[in-house]
């Protein structure tokens, strides 16, 4: 239940928390209130809303009873909207996930991570140009966010619009140099822009960053051979990738084609029709990268 945006949300809730405690101990007259109230925040940290521990169901409810309970806090309501927004996306709920961050973004305007969830239930209802308006003000909330420049990238690459999303995408490796994402989104972009050898290289250095044991890097790496025509090393990826994860249906149809283009059409049909056995739409997926 827990995402990068809900646990800058409760960094922010801590670092408010100790500017407090350094303002010192409270008077005499509202030690007991405080201690109360104390007490009561504390409880309200251990629910399951707050913690992200718990079922769906339990994590609704638990936020649903934080909401109605009247509390003035911003930041813990806001929270709130935002995790019961994350559970409903979780069962596929958009709908009723927009209408939590809506409420969040009522609670606190100026609520950056507010914005970035809602535009990202905005992409994926593909309402892109209101997901790109939530995105600008997240920005400009905090403009050192990389994940805000990495959605909207990916918003931009929805709407076909390739050049504003590599600019996002740059923004996104400068500020998140060691991620492996970083570069893995970028080297899409690169795929669909054609610029293959860019593409490689991108794939190259989130191989160097990701879980060793991970194949999606010589997936992508592979397919973007492939479409360079470069067979040699789309076959030594697509190797890589199925000895670290068998029988992936991406790699399984890689190492089909490759054989099919290498020799005989018919050489690849049994990588390819395993494939479609352990993933129905895997041809479709495939050709929406580009390949024909």
């Amino acid at each position: 239940m827990r995402t990068r945006a809900l646990n800058s949300l409760l960094s922010l809730q801590s670092a408010a928390l100790a500017a407090i405690l350094m303002l010192g101990a409270p008077p005499a007259a509202t030690a007991a209130q405080d201690a109360a109230e104390e007490k009561q925040a504390s409880q309200e940290k251990k629910a399951p809303c707050f913690t992200g521990e718990g079922t769906v169901k339990e994590v609704l409810e638990s936020c649903e009873e934080f909401i109605a309970s009247g509390s003035n806090d911003k930041k813990q309501l806001v929270i709130a909207h935002s995790v019961r927004a994350m559970a409903f996306s979780a069962v596929g709920q958009v709908d009723n996930a927009m209408t939590e961050m809506d409420a969040a973004i009522k609670v606190d305007p100026q609520s950056a991570n507010a914005h970035f969830m809602r535009a990202a239930a905005l992409n994926a209802k593909k309402d892109y140009d209101k997901a790109i308006s939530d995105l600008d003000t997240a920005i400009k909330l905090d403009p050192s966010h990389g994940d805000f420049y990495l959605l909207r990238g990916l918003v931009y690459a929805g709407k076909g619009d390739l050049d504003l999303a590599l600019a996002d995408m740059n923004e996104k490796v400068k500020r998140d140099p060691d991620s492996s994402e970083s570069y893995s989104r970028r080297g899409d972009v690169y795929r669909q822009r054609k610029e293959f050898d860019l593409a490689a290289a991108d794939f190259s250095e989130s191989i160097k960053r990701d879980d060793p044991k991970s194949a999606k890097g010589y997936i992508s790496r592979g397919w973007v051979y492939v479409l360079d025509n470069d067979l040699d090393k789309a076959a030594t990826d697509f190797d890589k990738a199925l000895e670290l994860q068998q029988n992936d249906p991406f790699a399984l149809v890689g190492r089909g084609v490759v054989k099919s283009r290498k020799g005989k059409p018919t050489d690849g049909s049994a990588d390819i029709k395993m494939a479609v056995r352990l993933e129905p739409t895997i041809l479709d997926q495939i050709r929406a990268l580009g390949v024909k």
